[in-house]
């Protein structure tokens, strides 16, 4: 027996009103219902630690079922769906994405997937869903396609999967359909040096995928009273790392550095929750900038002035050592490159300055501190602020 490796998939079904043409018996629909129920049957059969959750897009996207691996509860969501309206698939893409993203911040997820169900036609938004299909590839996340119906000039999902290595199947009758839904089902076996194991340790992946902190005033009504009961009043505005309101750090009160977990509400100062990350042995978090919170092991971003400010920190007695009160007086050379040649790490890594990645072949601006290395989009590093690095504070100038 092969050994598999669990998925959380992602099913994005197209339930625009397209779907109810009657080429496939007795419609598209109906047909991709059938096809997905066996996907779930078979994958349970050989993987039942696999889940999956489900995300329609039509006139707009939404997320009908979180991640869940029982089959009773997967079916009934399928057979209340309906169709109608135009299509979104860039929309129905990003939630999938977001979806996703929330299940990778917990501590042994499972690999992610997303499934794209439908005929390919979709409706001109704002986002391009080969933009979503880029931001997937940065998060090493594989998009997989059923192309249903006649196949026109622009093949929009083979583009998906080729960008993001997925699978493609075009079925275009019933019962291709319900093969390619087997063939998936089964292609879940372990293949060696591929799993969350390497991306749990890849920093820029980490550093991607981790939730910000909450504010005070980010917090809702309901999360806020919901805290207030569960630590009592008096501990509403308390750290659970030095368990005070004031910050020992900066001396200030919780509502200018205090934070809240986005999954469990537990209250942290930034300077204690980044103290108490770089304490830990998991030098793939120190390195992102992230950590676990201590009460729910939920994956989080350390704010980059408290992360920029233990580098600068780390790096007393370098000569790149930023003097107190003053700008560093070396200005180091910066160098033009070109984002393929840095290796296959690279290529997934955001620019500080907008966020956004970088495209293959795409020149970019690497900093002069062999210490940092961070990169910039071209047009991004000509407005940094007195040319200084927003990783190391290092001036840098494009000769």
């Amino acid at each position: 027996m092969p050994s598999r490796v669990s998925e959380n998939i992602v099913i994005c079904l197209d339930t625009s009103r397209s779907m109810f043409r009657t080429d496939y018996e007795p419609n598209r629909f109906s047909c991709c219902i059938s096809a997905i129920k066996e996907l779930i049957k078979k994958r349970f059969e050989k993987d039942s630690k696999s889940a999956f959750a489900i995300v329609t897009f039509s006139d707009s996207a939404q997320k009908v079922l979180d991640f869940t691996n029982f089959e009773d509860q997967i079916i009934d969501m399928l057979d209340s769906l309906t169709i109608g309206g135009k299509s979104n698939m860039a929309d129905g893409l990003g939630i999938s994405i977001k979806v996703l993203i929330a299940e990778l911040r917990k501590v042994m997820a499972n690999i992610p997937r997303i499934l794209i169900i439908s005929d390919g036609n979709y409706t001109q938004s704002a986002i391009d869903p080969m933009k979503m299909a880029q931001l997937a590839r940065g998060l090493s996340i594989k998009i997989d396609a059923f192309r249903i119906g006649v196949i026109g000039q622009l093949n929009i999902l083979k583009k998906l999967t080729d960008l993001t290595k997925g699978r493609y199947y075009y079925g275009n009758n019933y019962k291709s359909l319900i093969d390619s839904a087997q063939d998936f089902a089964a292609s879940n076996i372990k293949i060696s040096g591929l799993g969350m194991e390497s991306l749990s340790e890849n920093p820029t992946f980490l550093r991607k995928i981790a939730a910000n902190l909450l504010r005070v005033q980010d917090l809702t009504e309901s999360q806020e009273l919901r805290i207030k009961q569960l630590r009592g009043e008096a501990d509403f505005k308390k750290c659970s790392i030095c368990f005070q309101e004031e910050d020992p750090t900066t001396k200030g009160n919780f509502f200018l550095t205090g934070r809240y977990c986005p999954n469990c509400q537990t209250p942290y100062h930034i300077h204690c929750l980044g103290a108490w990350a770089m304490s830990q042995s998991d030098n793939s978090l120190i390195e992102s900038g992230t950590c676990r919170c201590p009460h729910c092991f939920y994956l989080l971003k350390i704010p980059s002035e408290v992360t920029q400010a233990q580098k600068l920190r780390s790096l007393s007695g370098s000569r790149y050592q930023k003097q107190e009160g003053s700008q560093k007086s070396e200005v180091l050379p910066a160098s033009l490159e070109n984002i393929s040649e840095l290796g296959a790490d690279a290529i997934y890594k955001s620019c500080p300055v907008c966020s956004y990645i970088f495209e293959e072949n795409q020149q970019v601006v690497k900093c002069g501190n062999p210490e940092c290395e961070t990169l910039y989009h071209v047009e991004c590093f000509q407005n940094l602020e007195n040319g200084q690095c927003k990783s190391c504070g290092v001036k840098l100038h494009l000769y």
